[in-house]
């Protein structure tokens, strides 16, 4: 059935969207994603690579194609953008957009340093518009509905995260970032940063460690313990020396009470035998104590059917973008959390340096 609130949905008008930025994470993730929101219409492509703008364009049958931002700005006024690339294009390239009155979609991270994630969030609050940071993990099925295990009231209150987010050694800097950790920790760390701030709040104190091994390429894994504001911590596996891509989150509540989410596929909800009718076994030998028979999970795995951009958040990430942009309401995470993202990764990487916690407050002092 239909309610009030879905009909004025489907009666607003698209979202008239720009693309900048047809890479290969842009061309492999996000325009895939497309064909399936309605709400958003593509007015124009560009690229600095004519070719890849057209083979863009061709894909997604756009038939405005441009090289230049500030030209297709002009000339197609679209309401909103969507800028994927590395951050030092997408930082002053999501400044244009923003000061020509623009809505604005930014991938991770917003920039290469705090500051700059700070300058799109002041100039997105300016002008009035909405500025949200490309992370998927925050709106894959599998993540929503851990969150949503975690906020009911049977679950508790949430105690802990432990997120793991691991691939392959860095053998070069990435983004020109020194040392090599830095890159590490701005293109894979800021997801479970992220992941972590979303269901825990906000980060106070970090305190890092660094595997030390020779045998070890570039340092090796790096562990991250998140104290947040409201006394509930984290824990964040960066093993860079994994051989494929490995994704972990699990959620402790304080009703004894888990969930646990693998490869953004798979949840499975555990609560405590007696909450779930769950008999006890006495066994033979009475010293060796009670013990429950097997309890098995509550579990939930994307459905087969799915698209990988669905399964991966890369089409809800873009409806929630769409639906601020007609609702008038921040997508999350904001500009702002892409900023405290990068504080809570700049204090990582200095209790790495310093070898002692450090503070957010610590950070943002230091940026004025």
């Amino acid at each position: 059935m239909r309610t009030e609130d879905s009909v004025a949905e489907s009666e607003l008008p698209p979202v008239r969207v720009g693309l900048i930025g047809c890479g290969r994470h842009a061309s492999f993730c996000i325009h895939p994603s497309l064909p399936y929101l309605p709400q958003i219409e593509v007015v124009a492509v560009c690229d600095l690579d004519e070719s890849r703008a057209r083979s863009t364009a061709g894909r997604l049958v756009v038939p405005a194609v441009y090289t230049q931002t500030g030209r297709m700005l002009a000339e197609q006024q679209p309401e909103a953008v969507i800028v994927i690339g590395p951050p030092a294009m997408q930082n002053p390239v999501g400044l244009e957009c923003l000061a020509h009155g623009c809505h604005l979609l930014i991938d991770k991270p917003p920039g290469l340093c705090p500051a700059d994630a700070r300058r799109l969030a002041e100039a997105a609050d300016a002008a009035g518009l909405i500025g949200q940071v490309g992370h998927n993990q925050r709106h894959s099925p599998a993540m929503r509905t851990a969150r949503r295990i975690a906020a009911s009231p049977e679950f508790g209150e949430p105690t802990s995260v432990f997120t793991k987010y691991c691939g392959e050694i860095p053998t070069e800097p990435f983004w020109g970032l020194e040392p090599l950790v830095r890159g590490l920790l701005y293109y894979q760390a800021v997801h479970p940063v992220d992941t972590s701030r979303s269901i825990l709040g906000e980060v106070e104190t970090v305190t890092a460690y660094q595997v030390q091994s020779g045998s070890v390429p570039t340092g090796g894994p790096i562990v991250a313990v998140l104290e947040f504001v409201n006394g509930t911590l984290a824990v964040l596996d960066q093993n860079t020396a994994t051989p494929y891509f490995q994704l972990r989150t699990t959620i402790a509540g304080s009703a004894g009470t888990s969930v646990d989410v693998v490869d953004l596929d798979r949840v499975s909800y555990l609560q405590r035998p007696e909450d779930t009718g769950h008999r006890r076994v006495e066994p033979a030998e009475p010293e060796f104590g009670m013990f429950y028979e097997v309890m098995p999970a509550q579990t939930w795995q994307v459905p087969r059917q799915y698209p990988a951009e669905k399964a991966w958040g890369y089409v809800d990430q873009l409806a929630a973008f769409a639906a601020a942009v007609r609702g008038g309401e921040a997508g999350k995470p904001t500009l702002w959390d892409g900023y405290e993202n990068l504080l809570a990764l700049e204090a990582i990487s200095r209790s790495l340096t310093t070898r002692r916690p450090v503070t957010i407050d610590e950070i943002r002092a230091d940026l004025g």
